[in-house]
């Protein structure tokens, strides 16, 4: 008697999206589906749409056709508090990290918490001070965006991103700007904290093939879609089209 596999639940997907933007065409029938509770890297060259397709996750900006769909509810014309609501359930960690330059490293982190909280004093100092001794940067807590490496604001991204538990984080290009050691750094954290706290993640990137490995999949956008989806450790064999020109394989 044949075992019926279960089929993995999908956190964030998109269906049939086509976009245009200036009459020019970004996304053409993409479609992508986002395991819960696992890390999927989109891949692309510069230009290739992947940022513009963050912000339908985040209903920033709507696709001219298509569907968003965040554990399977449509997002798509739902008002801005009911949109609120489901950006609640995210953690965002923006392309160069997006920290506020007037404020300490440990406000900026602070900031979820005092904004959209009723925790004391003492309660966001706990919870802060925890996030910057797991991201290694409890030192810096009083150190201005300006003083840090660029590797340190990544860091602090993630641990303000972390602050109220979200079930799905979204990474825009987090290491645009970083050496390759700091980035192998950064994506040391990535999996260590991804892992730990079990969190979806979807990370879209140019940085390739060094950000596979912090993936479980690998979607490969190109020509305005989703070309392949591929396990790690299979891309360099079953690469192909755009991904397989990139690794010249």
């Amino acid at each position: 008697m044949k075992r019926e596999t279960k089929s993995p639940e999908i956190a964030i997907e998109l269906s049939g999206i086509s976009k245009k933007l200036g009459g020019l065409p970004v996304h053409h029938n993409l479609n992508l589906k986002v395991e819960r509770g696992k890390t999927t890297v989109v891949v692309g060259a510069s230009g290739s749409g992947k940022s513009v397709m963050l912000k339908y996750i985040l209903g920033f900006m709507l696709p001219d056709e298509g569907e968003v769909k965040v554990y399977g509810k449509s997002i798509l014309g739902l008002s801005e508090t009911e949109m609120k609501k489901v950006r609640a359930r995210y953690g965002v960690v923006f392309q160069g990290a997006a920290l506020f330059d007037s404020l300490s490293v440990f406000d900026n982190v602070a900031l979820p918490l005092v904004e959209k909280t009723k925790k004391t004093k003492a309660e966001i100092e706990d919870q802060v001070m925890h996030y910057l001794s797991e991201m290694r940067i409890a030192d810096a807590r009083h150190k201005m965006p300006a003083e840090l490496s660029g590797g340190m604001q990544r860091r602090v991204a993630l641990a303000r991103a972390l602050q109220l538990s979200p079930e799905i984080v979204l990474f825009d290009e987090p290491t645009t700007g970083l050496d390759p050691e700091t980035s192998e750094n950064i994506y040391d954290l990535f999996i260590e904290t991804q892992q730990r706290l079990q969190y979806t993640a979807l990370i879209v990137s140019h940085d390739i093939p060094r950000i596979f490995r912090v993936g479980d999949w690998i979607a490969v956008l190109n020509g305005g879609k989703i070309e392949s989806v591929i396990a790690p450790r299979q891309a360099m064999k079953k690469a192909s089209g755009w991904l397989r020109k990139m690794l010249d394989v």
